[in-house]
């Protein structure tokens, strides 16, 4: 035994040596290791350093990390030979690690990464209807950062929640319930992330919300969305103070294997209290982080840019001229790649050269994801008294899993409570009549699908492969949901248990939105032409990474 841990000991020696060595060789020191304060401001120093005992403190026995680099949220330092920094800082800021590759940062008793400090001598303004951050005080003598070695491997996946959006509790049950437990015990995921609206408006729910996803057990980032800010303030820099004080910096940078995570508050609140009003953007502070940051990355990594606002394709829901700013820092970096939420709906979207502002030949990737939440909570309760809640474009809710190999990405969908293999849905009239002369629509919703994937279609016994057309239009199965809907209200349902007093509960859900358009939608004109019986339909679908999927669904044929 004691062998055994004399080896585990030296193990963990060789890794942490070989962790130093590959840090210098892979990210020199492109910067200074200090830069002066100015007019106002003081000077946050301190030693990012190797926590070899774990207990968050730096010992005498224990060792700075060279090249490490540290942020105040625009200016960039990185550590000398001996894991100094110093920075500037204002009355109002955060000072943190961008986490290097081979590295990891501590987390919290709920898996939260504790990776910066919160300098705010008075505090968060007072006039908040949900509490900020609390007077921090006079700045430490040394702000000093803990690490801890990693393998640092080139291949990792991580998962994707998109909106969890709870507005009541019991819509945190709901996550945990049908989303949570489906995810506990899983070994193959390196961290998690939630793209923004973490909660719904009601900033209490973070702290119930932190722990039924902490029980997964990784470390979990977390991106701000419009429904996580302070409506009280009264200008965007300020709208973030609750989440600063839980989560930390809402604009931040980490590093796992050759990928860039970059994480950028793209909610411009209104200049108002009391507004709900914002637009998608970026400020100037954070452009010159984001392009700051992007001065240090080797040009051959992977970026990944992520976010809570989509770049809109048409309109400007996110500013157009952000969006060219944004595309203009990126144009060097032909490995790119751009996450979002919001919309709840799931879709990927591609930026070309010539019809947008993106500036290389091949096309920018933009994916956004669905949401847990599904249509916020919204639809009928099943067996499990979880709501239907599938998403306007005939999603199933559920997460995204990606899966990072070198600067090589995969993206997944898992909807929530089904098997692996649940990649599409296939809706055909019941009941076609042969010989008839009615148009006979097979559609197929591929909920991953996109502009890079191609589908096909055949009945079994009756012929070859047949191509299927790509089509932008609402799912079919979501239209019949959304009608029933209408339906239900002309009853007047909620009158209906609000005047019965011998009703023990609410009508079992609430009103599903209406249908949109699907951008992962394909259908061919199946005819009539069959013989009277039940037939199988087989769809073969092809995805953007040459994966090929299957499923099945019957048809009924009846004679005249």
């Amino acid at each position: 035994m004691m062998k055994m841990k004399q080896l585990t000991q030296f193990l963990l020696i060789l890794f942490a040596i070989s962790n130093y060595y590959s840090l210098a060789q892979n990210q020199k020191n492109q910067l200074p290791y200090k830069i002066k304060a100015g007019s106002g401001e003081k000077l946050a120093k301190g030693v990012v350093f190797h926590d070899e005992n774990e207990n968050r403190k730096m010992d005498n026995s224990e060792q700075g990390i060279s090249g490490v680099i540290v942020s105040n949220g625009t200016q960039l330092v990185q550590t000398n030979e001996e894991g100094e920094y110093e920075i500037p800082v204002s009355d109002d800021a955060i000072v943190f690690v961008i986490k290097p590759k081979n590295w990891i940062s501590p987390v919290n008793s709920l898996n939260l990464p504790q990776f910066y400090y919160i300098h705010k001598p008075k505090g968060s303004p007072t006039n908040l209807k949900y509490a900020g951050v609390e007077a921090t005080g006079k700045l430490p003598k040394q702000i000093n950062f803990p690490l801890y070695p990693e393998s640092g491997s080139s291949e990792f996946k991580m998962v994707v929640f998109g909106d969890p959006q709870p507005y009541f509790i019991d819509q945190i049950d709901y996550l945990a319930e049908d989303v949570i437990v489906e995810l506990i015990g899983r070994d193959d995921l390196e961290f998690g992330i939630t793209m923004g609206d973490i909660v719904g408006d009601n900033l209490t729910l973070f702290s119930p919300l932190n722990q039924a996803v902490s029980l997964l057990g990784i470390p979990w980032y977390n991106v701000l969305g419009n429904h996580d800010i302070n409506y009280q303030a009264p200008n965007d820099i300020l709208s973030d103070e609750t989440y600063e004080r839980v989560y930390g910096p809402a604009t931040y940078a980490f590093i796992y294997g050759d990928v860039h995570f970059i994480v950028v508050d793209d909610v411009i609140h209104d200049n108002e209290v009391g507004s709900r009003r914002y637009v998608g953007g970026l400020r100037p502070d954070q452009f010159t982080f984001v392009s700051n940051y992007l001065n240090t990355v080797p040009k051959d990594d992977l970026v990944v840019i992520a976010m809570h606002i989509p770049l809109a394709q048409h309109g400007d829901s996110f500013r157009k001229s952000d969006q060219k700013k944004l595309f203009d820092l990126l144009k060097d970096f032909p490995n790119n790649l751009s996450i979002s939420a919001h919309t709840h709906m799931h879709d990927h979207r591609f930026f070309h050269e010539g019809s947008s502002d993106w500036q290389q030949a091949t096309p920018h990737h933009h994916f956004n994801v669905g949401t847990t939440s599904g249509s916020w909570w919204n639809g009928l309760k099943g067996e499990t008294d979880v709501p239907h809640t599938m998403m306007r474009d005939g999603t199933p809710n559920g997460y995204s899993f990606i899966s990072f190999n070198g600067t090589e990405y995969i993206i997944d969908w898992k909807v929530a409570g089904s098997p692996n293999d649940h990649q599409m849905n296939i809706h055909v009239p019941r009941g076609i009549v042969a010989g008839s002369a009615d148009t006979t629509l097979l559609t197929v919703n591929f909920f991953n699908g996109s502009e890079q994937s191609t589908l096909e279609y055949r009945i079994k016994g009756f012929g070859d492969w047949k191509k299927m057309e790509k089509v932008s239009k609402p799912d079919p199965y979501f239209e019949m949901i959304s009608e029933r809907w209408k339906a239900f209200e002309k009853l007047k349902y909620k009158e209906l248990w609000a005047a019965d007093s011998t009703l023990s509960s609410r009508f079992p859900g609430n009103r599903m939105p209406n249908a949109q358009k699907s951008s992962h939608i394909w259908e061919s004109n199946i005819g009539t032409d069959w013989p009277e019986g039940r037939h199988l339909i087989e769809v073969r679908a092809t995805d953007r990474y040459g994966r090929t999927f299957s499923a099945y669904q019957t048809m009924r044929v009846v004679s005249k």
